[in-house]
């Protein structure tokens, strides 16, 4: 599955929408706080138990993407609300070039997730091959060398999932640098802002963050890497302990972060083809009859865990995109009228 542009069927909203009518004075300090108010809420969830080694479940990531998800809509109200009746065409252009980089990086992570679906069939294929009536039975030897292929497969990872045309190269560890950099370059707001365009910067500065340290965690969470790039939220921000106190509990230094799912299935899968070989060998195959067939359901109970999971993140990545791109098609087709205005005048 890989995720495309659509059409938006959504010509009524727009985050940056003008109208006739001079809005009544805006108290900007306010709903930058009950903005973030909002945000140190819905980051408790996330909280995490501090591990000697960092690992992050699917289910984490799940949540974490809807946190941004919905991080992003109430942005978009925020902005449409302050914005009301201006011409802010140069929040509308940072809007833009953050929000293509972002969809590059819903992209990127959906690609990563399309080789884990296949690495998950390889996961179903064995647990069918090796599914006997009995514990009392022994798989086919056909059978046992297949499965043994396919978990060999399912670690080499050679696999990969189909490339959509243009984003062959894009590697996510540079997307999320990219973003990481365009942010960095809004805040403190640059020469003369309004009260309007200094709120909505600030708006998106947040969002960036918060997207920036979600998109590090699951991309270094699928690759198995280390940290991608630092995030230190700035002390101005209500939630900035929180987000610096989970990255300092998820990276530890340099040391790589698991998912926990993934780990799990490559642990019982191994468990299983040793289980295969010493099977293999002729010797006292009856004792390993009934280990095989534990193996064997520990390994499909494990495998469910990670398929739901899996489910779960991806159709939160699609939503996020699809989201984003509803907004940036408003936003962009708002800021070419906007152009075209301005060259007519």
């Amino acid at each position: 599955m890989f995720l495309t542009e659509k059409k938006s069927t959504f010509p009524s909203f727009s985050p940056f929408q003008t109208a006739g009518k001079r809005p009544p004075p805006i108290d900007y300090d306010s709903i930058c706080t009950s903005f973030d108010e909002s945000i140190l809420r819905r980051l408790k969830p996330l909280a995490i138990s501090t591990a000697s080694s960092p690992a992050i479940t699917l289910t984490w990531l799940s949540r974490a993407v809807e946190f941004v998800s919905t991080t992003h809509a109430e942005a978009q109200a925020l902005i449409s609300k302050i914005t009301s009746g201006s011409h802010d065409d140069g929040s509308k252009a940072i809007y833009l070039d953050y929000s293509v980089k972002l969809l590059d990086i819903c992209n990127a992570i959906s690609s990563d997730l399309e080789k884990l679906r296949h690495r998950r069939l390889l996961m179903s294929l064995v647990v069918r091959l090796l599914q006997v009536s009995s514990e009392s039975d022994i798989p086919a030897p056909e059978k046992l060398k297949k499965a043994s292929d396919s978990i060999t497969e399912w670690n080499s990872n050679k696999q990969a999932a189909p490339k959509r045309r243009g984003f062959e190269n894009r590697d996510p560890e540079v997307l999320i640098r990219d973003l990481a950099a365009a942010i960095a370059k809004i805040s403190p707001p640059r020469g003369k802002t309004t009260a309007v365009g200094k709120a909505v910067l600030r708006t998106i500065y947040a969002v960036g963050l918060v997207t920036i340290f979600v998109a590090g965690v699951a991309v270094s969470a699928l690759h198995g890497v280390s940290e991608i790039v630092n995030i230190r939220v700035p002390s101005e921000f209500l939630w900035a302990d929180s987000v610096n106190g989970l990255e300092s509990s998820i990276f530890r230094g340099d040391r790589k972060v698991a998912l926990t799912e993934l780990a799990d299935v490559a642990t019982r899968a191994t468990v299983v083809r040793d289980l295969i070989v010493a099977v293999d060998s002729g010797e006292n195959i009856e004792a390993k009859k009934l280990p095989l067939a534990n193996a064997v359901k520990e390994l499909e109970a494990s495998t469910s865990g990670f398929s739901e999971g899996l489910d779960r993140l991806s159709n939160g990545v699609s939503e996020m995109f699809r989201n984003v791109m509803s907004t940036r098609n408003v936003v962009l087709e708002n800021f070419r009228v906007g152009q075209d205005e301005k060259q007519r005048k």
